[in-house]
Formats: C-alpha cells, structure tokens, sequence
C-alpha cells in the first residue's frame, strides 16, 4: 500500500462554529471593512519560511485577494474571543497545550475571480513572527445578505491530498483547523465586480 493511499480519507480535525460574533457585531466589522476599500492591498506570500528570499512576493497564479492588516478597535475584540477558544479546541484537536505567544489577525477581501490555491498556513504568512510558528488557523466570514457572490468555499484536504471536505463561508461564522492543515480557497464569482459584493474574511492565527 502506498503512503498516500494509507493517508487518503484521513483528515486533521477541524470544527465550524456558527453566529460567532452575533449580528450586531458582525454588521459592524463587515461596514468597517467595506468603509476601508482604500486601505486593501494584493496580498503577498512567503512560502519558503521565515528569511526566505521570496518572502512577501506576489504571484497571481498562487493567489488573487487583497488584504487589510489594521482592524483598528476591533483587533483586540477578535483577539480576546480568539483566545478564548484555545484550550477547548487544543483538547478538541488532541494538540499539545501550548501558551499563544503571539497572534496574527488580518481581513483579506476576494472579488470576482479570487481564489488561492492549495497550501497550509505554517510558514506562508507574509509576517512571519520569530518564535511564533502558526498553531491555530480561525477563518471567520462575512458578506453582504443575501450574497452577491458564488464558489469561495473552503477546501480541506486529507493527508493523502486525494480527498476534500467543502466548506460554505456562511457569514457570522468561524471556521478552525491546525495550521499545518493543507486547504484552499475555491475561485469566487461575483460578476458585477463591485467590492462590497465580495467574500469577506478575518484571518486569525494562534501562534506559539
């Protein structure tokens, strides 16, 4: 038996928890990010580690979005309710319990044709933190109701890399899996090409 099919259908964890912020919390991050359309810029890679020599390149064949790196007030809400769930999903994850020395948090918008394409996020950050390897991947959605876009969904690969669990970026909702998890970000449609149309994202890792 090969090692891929061995690891085929087998899956690091993951788990989906809905309404994570509430409405009222939810409409305001999501007016906040629309209000700063200025501020995005296309978001970079640096997929060979930290000091690597490409590091916060741009390759438009490996991903399509832009990102906002200052959430302003909301940073430290999001980092505190981020927290929070730590212990919980580490046991839930059967992951080493592992103090958070450091977390990353960023908004990254896709319009129509965005997408990215397979990787894990240890490592492919374009601010890598010395002595803060990324633990916990937290993705939480938003988007305009009813939404104005289709395809976005998230994909999770088993070990094998021959399977995939679909995942809907279903607003107010918060999506998290081990960062060493391979997984993509399904190419977005959205034909009018307006930007308060598109997938909307809160990227928010664990580090430790």
């Amino acid at each position: 038996m090969s090692e891929l099919s061995f690891l085929a259908g087998r899956f690091l964890p993951h788990c989906i928890v809905p309404d994570w912020l509430g409405e009222t919390q939810a409409t305001r991050l999501l007016a906040f990010g629309l209000a700063a359309e200025a501020r995005f810029t296309p978001t970079r890679l640096n997929d060979h580690g930290p000091g690597g020599s490409n590091a916060g390149r741009l390759d438009a064949a490996v991903r399509q979005s832009c990102v906002l790196k200052d959430l302003g007030t909301f940073t430290g809400q999001l980092r505190r309710k981020a927290l929070a769930l730590q212990d919980g999903l580490e046991t839930a994850f059967d992951m080493q319990h592992t103090p958070a020395n450091s977390t990353q948090i960023e908004m990254v918008a896709h319009g129509d044709g965005a997408f990215y394409q397979p990787h894990t996020d240890t490592y492919t950050g374009d601010e890598y933190t010395p002595g803060g390897r990324r633990r916990l991947t937290m993705v939480y959605y938003l988007h305009r109701r009813p939404r104005r876009f289709s395809g976005g969904r998230l994909r999770l690969f088993d070990l094998g890399g021959e399977q995939s669990i679909e995942i809907e970026p279903t607003h107010d909702s918060l999506v998290v899996f081990p960062s060493s998890a391979r997984h993509e970000v399904e190419t977005i449609s959205c034909p009018g090409g307006v930007f308060a149309d598109g997938r909307f994202a809160v990227n928010i890792w664990l580090c430790g």
